[in-house]
């Protein structure tokens, strides 16, 4: 991948930031209760005496829906485990880089990127100009796409010629 797409993926991560970590906690939240949900077992059928004659007309009993429901909890949550599985150590990676970044780099990121502040407040964040801030992101940018996707892509001088 080239360092112009990193950094526009790493751009992509951050503006996006709340979103995905908050869709991240949410899948969380139903796995969690698809497993709280499976282990309870359904009420058998208690006749009751009514007065009109005949059933209910189904054809399946509670039980046997129960079983097919925890079939599916079943399917659902290696689903959720599998989608989680795929994002959620893009976005740890994303974190310890953003916590290995300087008070105001993080600071520009942070306010340009994730808070979607304009260059005035951005500055104002981080104490520094605007000029500077300006700058300073893409440089940001492209240490964040380095250290979240390595060193693999930058090119190294295979053969040395002295003239």
């Amino acid at each position: 991948m080239d360092l112009n797409k990193q950094a526009a993926a790493v751009k992509e991560y951050l503006t996006r930031y709340r979103e995905i970590t908050t869709y991240i906690d949410n899948i969380k939240a139903d796995i969690a209760d698809y497993e709280a949900r499976l282990p309870l077992s359904a009420a058998p059928k208690v006749p009751s005496l009514s007065f009109a004659p005949g059933g209910s007309g189904d054809t399946i009993s509670q039980q046997e829906r129960d079983y097919f429901s925890k079939e599916e909890m079943g399917k659902k949550i290696r689903m959720l485990q599998a989608e989680l599985t795929q994002i959620e150590p893009v976005m740890n990676r994303l974190n310890r880089s953003l916590d290995a970044l300087g008070e105001t780099d993080r600071a520009i990121i942070w306010s340009k990127y994730v808070e979607a502040f304009s260059w005035h407040i951005t500055a104002r964040a981080a104490h520094c100009s605007e000029g500077y801030c300006r700058k300073r992101s893409e440089n940001i940018l492209k240490v964040l796409s380095g250290m979240m996707f390595g060193p693999g892509d930058i090119p190294v001088q295979g053969k040395f010629m002295f003239l």
